[in-house]
């Protein structure tokens, strides 16, 4: 049996609505960590050593961005129902875990001869 959690949405209502928005709002801000990270050099300049070399420093600002970024949507769970909704469990090569978890749950192991008793060894 699945068990559903039933959100009553009053769409009148300036809470909701402020929810929305701040969901879009961590969404586009992980987007446009993504295309920043795509961007990114891997190494800045940090200075010369006593030979007169540069010395490389790794850039792992946008790493970390981006990081925040998808922590921030998983805190959020109404930037989490919009990526359900959406379909979308990735923002570039991240993964949103909680959007994947919420959409495995949905799909109710229909291929699953444990739990769906009308699939087994005979049926396509």
């Amino acid at each position: 049996m699945t068990h559903r959690k039933i959100i009553t949405i009053d769409g009148g209502s300036a809470e909701y609505w402020r929810k929305r928005k701040e969901g879009f709002r961590l969404i586009h801000a992980a987007e446009r960590a993504e295309k920043r990270l795509a961007d990114a050099p891997m190494y800045l300049h940090g200075g010369y050593d006593e030979d007169g070399d540069v010395v490389p420093i790794e850039n792992l600002g946008p790493w970390d961005d981006m990081e925040v970024a998808i922590r921030a949507i998983e805190a959020d769970e109404t930037a989490v129902s919009i990526l359900v909704a959406q379909g979308r469990t990735k923002i570039g090569d991240y993964e949103i875990r909680a959007v994947a978890r919420e959409l495995a749950s949905d799909d109710g192991h229909i291929e699953d001869p444990a739990s769906n008793p009308l699939w087994g060894p005979d049926t396509d």
